[in-house]
């Protein structure tokens, strides 16, 4: 089974679980730091490509995707922000997801237009941003190929039974994949009773699988869909609301989330949590072979 370097697969779930939100912010806040990510839009409806500011109709809404596994393309890459590449994707990502049910040797010809970019030394780490389970054979692939996953999920019981599935169906999924852990998200700070619940009920379910992360990510309100309005990340949002002074914001009538600096400080925890435990995984792989 071939594994991809470098490759973090975010997802796996019902839809609305934050998977997007996840990946476009920790592929944000890892190229503010400098290190050279590639985030590769799995979802035809593109959202990840618009959150990071990309229109999918100006830069062939998965085609270069399409014709990079279908037909051996170098595969194109779209540049969002210093040390940030998007795979942007769109109408065509359906049309390639299904070539892939009935394709010959799907995983090979899914994962080697990812290897020769890696392998380039283009990129320090690939993230993919999954469409929601059982919509797309892209999904599958990447599940596949990829060497580490992580997966949100809130405190809903929905949520919560999803992962009791999730344990279940990496016992039997054919790949060399390591989940790296469960990242807790919406989950109001004033709230630290739900919270250790929460905690409490994800580490059960994945006992021996895999820990959750210490940072858990709070209810945003409004923050995420006032950045994505400005064109920004959260971190980027926060930077910039740090400049509007009170007068400013009573005169322009700019109205900043009360939340948005701690919403911000968590997401840089968390890149540092997960960065920390790729570092250990590389480690005890290394020690294992």
């Amino acid at each position: 089974m071939r594994t991809i370097a470098d490759s973090v697969v975010v997802g796996i779930g019902k839809g609305g679980s934050c998977k997007t939100t996840l990946a476009t912010q920790l592929s944000g806040i890892w190229a503010s730091e400098g290190k050279r990510v590639l985030l590769a839009d799995l979802d035809m409806q593109a959202s990840a490509s618009k959150v990071v500011g990309l229109d999918p109709a100006q830069h062939g809404e998965g085609r270069h995707l399409m014709d990079a596994i279908m037909y051996g393309d170098e595969l194109v890459t779209v540049k969002a922000r210093d040390y940030l590449d998007v795979v942007v994707a769109g109408r065509h990502t359906k049309t390639l997801s299904n070539h892939l049910v009935t394709a010959g040797d799907p995983a090979d010809s899914f994962a080697l237009p990812f290897e020769k970019l890696m392998a380039s030394g283009r990129f320090d780490r690939l993230v993919f941003d999954l469409p929601p389970s059982g919509s797309s054979r892209l999904a599958d692939m990447a599940m596949q190929t990829s060497k580490y996953l992580l997966v949100p999920t809130s405190s809903g019981v929905d949520n919560i039974e999803g992962l009791r599935v999730l344990a279940g169906e990496l016992e039997e999924l054919d790949s060399n994949i390591l989940l790296l852990g469960v990242v807790m998200m919406k989950i109001s700070a004033a709230a630290p009773r739900k919270r250790a619940e929460t905690r409490q009920e994800v580490a059960e379910i994945l006992a021996g699988v895999a820990d959750p992360f210490h940072t858990i990510i709070r209810e945003a309100g409004s923050a995420y869909d006032d950045s994505r309005k400005a064109g920004l990340f959260l971190h980027e949002y926060a930077q910039w609301a740090s400049t509007v002074s009170v007068t400013q914001q009573i005169r322009g009538k700019v109205k900043i989330p009360a939340n948005l600096r701690d919403l911000a400080r968590e997401f840089y925890e968390l890149a540092d949590e997960v960065d920390d435990r790729i570092a250990l995984a590389e480690q005890l792989l290394a020690g294992g072979r």
